[in-house]
C-alpha cells in the first residue's frame, strides 16, 4: 500500500533517512520516495497502514495527524514519476538559463541542439563579443518567461 506523509518544510529528507534506517523484518517498509516538486510530503510504501504508525510514532519532524488514510492510486503517481528531459523542451532561439559553472546564472540564447549527446551550442546575451558556448543540457534550464 502507497501512503503519502506530511513532513515539517525542508525534513523531506531526514524524515526518509529516518524511515530507511527503520527499515527492517520487523517493519517492512519498501519505498521511500520524495518528490522535488512537491513540498513538505514523501510517499512511503508499507504492507498496511499500521506498520506506518508504528514507523512514525516516535519520529520528529513528521505531522502525524497528516497521513492519509487510504492509499495512494498508481495513476496518480504516473504523473509525477515522469521525467520530463529539458532536450524536449529546447530548439534554437530559445532563451536559457546557465546553473553551473563559470557562467552561472547568465541567460543565453540557444543556438544549436544536440539531441544524441545532450549537448546545446548557446550565445551568451549580456557578453560583448559574442561566441558560440557549447553545454551539457543538465547545466541549463529554460528561462522562466519562456516557459
Amino acid at each position: 500500500m502507497i501512503f503519502t506523509l506530511r513532513t515539517m518544510p525542508g525534513q523531506e529528507e531526514l524524515v526518509a533517512t529516518i524511515l530507511r534506517n527503520k527499515a527492517g523484518a520487523d517493519m517492512p517498509i519498501y519505498s521511500v520516495i520524495i518528490m522535488p516538486n512537491i513540498k513538505n510530503y514523501i510517499i512511503v510504501e508499507v504492507d498496511n497502514e499500521t506498520t506506518l504508525k508504528r514507523a512514525i510514532m516516535d519520529m520528529p519532524y513528521v505531522k502525524k495527524s497528516a497521513m492519509t488514510i487510504g492509499t495512494v492510486n498508481h495513476k496518480e503517481l504516473e504523473g509525477m514519476l515522469k521525467v520530463e528531459s529539458v532536450m524536449q523542451k529546447l530548439d534554437p532561439g530559445v532563451i536559457v538559463e546557465i546553473k553551473s559553472g563559470h557562467l552561472k546564472g547568465e541567460r543565453a540564447r540557444v543556438m544549436r541542439v544536440n539531441p544524441t549527446k545532450e549537448e546545446i551550442t548557446v550565445e551568451i546575451l549580456d557578453a560583448t563579443i559574442k561566441m558560440p558556448i557549447t553545454l551539457k543540457a543538465e547545466n541549463i534550464r529554460i528561462a522562466p518567461q519562456w516557459m
